[in-house]
């Protein structure tokens, strides 16, 4: 009798630790994500109506969940009715008209273009990448460019 209450107490034991954690494959997200901007570059020159192109990397160690791209103008502001140009990946699409690349996994290149208007005010331009982890870790890049 004692050797059956002391087997259902191992059974019951084993069980309960079954129950608990996958065994330690679970990685805790303890890691910003990265992003590394190949394009545009400090040297980019546009002329404003044609295409910006954008090329990026970003890694994380667990998952990674989204990015904003967004593209704004940096130079001397006025008072005439000049366009500034500006971009917003989460509301506008890429050159052709499609949505933006969609991000999943540890690492992804997202590459597409940006149509500039016609009429984008000549100048300055800031071009910015948020890249945001499962976790909700984030992490922000900035390069200057310039439209002609």
């Amino acid at each position: 009798m004692k050797f059956l209450k002391y087997a259902l107490i191992v059974l019951f034991s084993i069980g309960m630790m079954s129950c608990g954690s996958s065994g330690g494959d679970d990685k805790e997200d303890t890691v910003d994500p990265t992003v590394t901007i190949a394009s545009p570059t400090t040297s980019t020159v546009v002329t404003a109506g044609s295409n910006l192109s954008v090329n990026f990397t970003a890694t994380d160690n667990v998952a990674l969940a989204s990015y904003t791209v967004t593209v704004s103008y940096t130079g001397v502001k006025s008072a005439k009715t000049v366009e500034e140009f500006s971009f917003n990946s989460l509301s506008d699409t890429d050159a052709a008209g499609n949505a933006v690349p969609a991000i999943s996994g540890v690492s992804k290149v997202i590459s597409f273009n940006i149509a500039t208007p016609d009429n984008a005010k000549p100048g300055a331009y800031k071009f910015s990448v948020t890249v945001k982890d499962t976790a909700g870790k984030s992490v922000s890049k900035d390069i200057a460019f310039e439209i002609q």
